[in-house]
């Protein structure tokens, strides 16, 4: 029998559709698709039911083509999902309940087991310690190596183990680290004097100086690879800044030799000889935050430096000569405090006996063999400085003078010359005598020339160097202008009279001449001379104001008048003029209060 082919009702075909494009926004199982027994091996899917309605046949396709839920309850959908995060945590707790059950058997077959802590030490037999899994070890004490100083434990990374007690939980190897040590028995110089001979205690001390001296204090012949792009292969300290570079101590790929050392740099670098110290001390300049705060704690420790609340760090300062010998001689432990002769010290120029740093210079100075009695250091023998008679002598074209005593005069007047703390003739300023100095070193030879040649030098030099410009001028027997006059004249390159006598008067002192500089009067016109104040300076009837220099000379008084002489083109021989010479010229002066007339 057959039937009308009938055509889907479209109510049913919305509803069908509809509710399978629902099905598809949720998670649903596939419900495979009936197969007819003759075709339940085949890929092709089944035929329709012909004896189904059209519409029934349609629906079952539409059905076919999607995934439809098992269920559309939400309930049971809320249900299957709890069952499968019960499912995960499950297997989750089961993995962590067997990885403890893992790490407890671990634990406990190496809590039976035993550890060892090896101890390393380079030229000696290894040291081994053996401990259970988490048991403490104690830090092995250093051991002491002879010529090297002990710094401390490193691990396989170089790393230091700075704890006393450690836990072992593994084998660890321990390696000491060793520098060579100062030969603290060989009391070497280690501080030179220079070509002047002067041990200069109040000088800065240099990079190159630093790097020198602790290269001498290792007491060593060998050399190292280590270079520096500033410090050439001909350079003084070539040979100790390529050791100390390959022993760590500096680094870098310049030195600076030529800089001046500061407080915290000698500190640092002294610091990596030795270990470094667990306690703090106060300073009140440093802070501790401050990457040197260590270095001088470690000082402070060892008793190199002082510490207190009330004590400057000053790290930032530059190292003096003096200070530098106080510091290293008591890191090298020797004893500053005795009492020597000359004979075993030959003659120390700028320091004198008693004097701020006048033990540390000479040890630091003075190569020397010694005993020890009572902790006190007995000279027993030594290579002395230079031994000087009384008298001047010069250091280059430095003047100094030895007293009677045979010490050097320093921060002392003789006669009218001052000589400062380094023994030296000075002026008082600094600056004007390193110019005198400048002008000494163009025109004299100390080594060739007899006093009165370099003082007829000096007295050229005036002449021939300066020119003459009008200025002020000095009332009749005024004193303390010769500093002021010989500035201006060196800063004017020239003067009027007494330019010209102050800077004859400054280089005649430096000479070691006592010489007198006089405002004065001589014979001329009289003018309306005013002086730096604006008043009225009188000379008096046919004369007029003027300077000049006289200096006493085996007994007998001279007159050096160099303005005289420069006017004169020479024509006026005023050098070492006696005599008559007043009376020629109307030399005027004050005079001087034990005398009842002037020469």
């Amino acid at each position: 029998m057959q039937f009308s082919k009938a055509k889907p009702d479209p109510e049913t075909r919305r509803s069908t559709r509809g509710k399978a494009l629902r099905n598809r926004r949720k998670p649903r199982k596939k419900i495979p698709a009936r197969l007819s027994p003759s075709f339940a091996d085949s890929e092709q899917p089944a035929p329709p039911d012909e004896s189904l309605p059209a519409a029934r046949v349609e629906t079952a396709a539409a059905e076919e083509s999607y995934s439809l839920p098992e269920t559309d309850s939400p309930a049971a959908a809320r249900i299957a999902e709890r069952k499968r995060g019960t499912r995960f945590w499950l297997v989750q707790a089961g993995v962590l309940a067997l990885l403890a059950v893992l790490g407890l058997l671990l634990y406990l077959g190496r809590k039976n087991a035993s550890y060892t802590v090896s101890y390393v030490v380079p030229g000696s037999s290894d040291l081994t310690e053996t401990y259970l899994y988490g048991e403490s070890a104690k830090l092995h004490e250093p051991v002491p190596a002879e010529g090297k100083t002990f710094l401390c434990w490193e691990d396989a990374r170089g790393v230091a183990e700075k704890r006393d007690v450690f836990p072992v939980y593994s084998n660890r190897t321990l390696t000491a680290r060793y520098l060579p040590a100062f030969d603290l028995k060989e009391h070497i110089a280690y501080l030179d004097t220079g070509e002047n001979g002067l041990l200069n205690p109040g000088g800065s001390i240099t990079i190159r100086d630093f790097v020198l001296a602790l290269y001498k204090l290792l007491n060593t012949d060998e050399t190292g690879r280590g270079t520096f792009l500033d410090v050439p292969e001909d350079d003084a300290c070539y040979d100790a800044a390529a050791y100390l570079k390959d022993l760590g101590i500096l680094s870098g790929k310049r030195l600076h030799p030529d800089d001046w050392l500061t407080r915290g740099e000698m500190l640092k670098t002294l610091c990596a000889f030795y270990p470094q110290a667990e306690e703090t001390f106060v300073f009140q300049d440093l802070d501790t935050g401050s990457p040197l705060y260590p270095f001088f704690c470690t000082a402070a420790a060892n008793g190199w430096i002082a510490s207190g609340s009330l004590v400057h760090a000053n790290a930032d300062e530059t190292v003096t000569r003096g200070s530098f010998a106080r510091v290293m001689n008591r890191v090298l432990h020797r004893n500053g405090e005795r009492h020597l002769t000359n004979r075993q010290t030959g003659t120390v120029l700028d320091v004198i006996p008693g004097g701020e740093y006048y033990d540390d210079m000479i040890e630091a100075a003075i190569p020397h063999s010694y005993r020890m009695e009572d902790g006190e250091e007995i000279w027993t023998d030594s290579k002395p400085l230079p031994i000087h008679e009384p008298g001047f002598f010069f250091s280059g074209v430095r003047l100094h003078c030895i007293a009677e005593d045979g010490n050097p005069v320093v921060n002392t007047a003789l006669g009218g010359l001052m000589f400062n703390a380094n023994g030296e003739i000075t002026t008082g300023d600094m600056e004007l005598d390193r110019q005198l100095w400048e002008i000494l070193e163009k025109t004299v030879d100390p080594g060739t020339m007899t006093r009165e040649e370099m003082l007829r030098a000096a007295y050229d030099h005036v002449i021939a160097n300066y020119t003459y410009i009008y200025g002020r001028m000095y009332a009749f027997g005024a004193e303390g202008w010769a500093i002021k006059e010989t500035k201006r004249m060196l800063a004017d390159h020239g003067g009027n009279c007494y330019c010209y006598a102050a800077l004859f008067y400054e280089l005649a002192r430096f000479l070691g001449y006592d010489a007198q500089i006089y405002s004065g009067r001589v014979s001329g016109q009289q003018y309306d001379f005013r002086d730096y104040e604006g008043n009225i300076v009188y000379a008096g009837e046919n004369s007029t104001p003027h300077a000049w220099v006289e200096i006493e000379i085996d007994g007998e008084n001279y007159l050096f008048d160099t303005e005289y002489e420069f006017r004169s083109y020479g024509g006026n021989k005023m050098f070492k003029r006696n005599g008559t010479i007043w009376q020629q010229f109307g030399y005027s002066k004050p005079k001087p209060a034990s005398e009842s007339a002037s020469p």
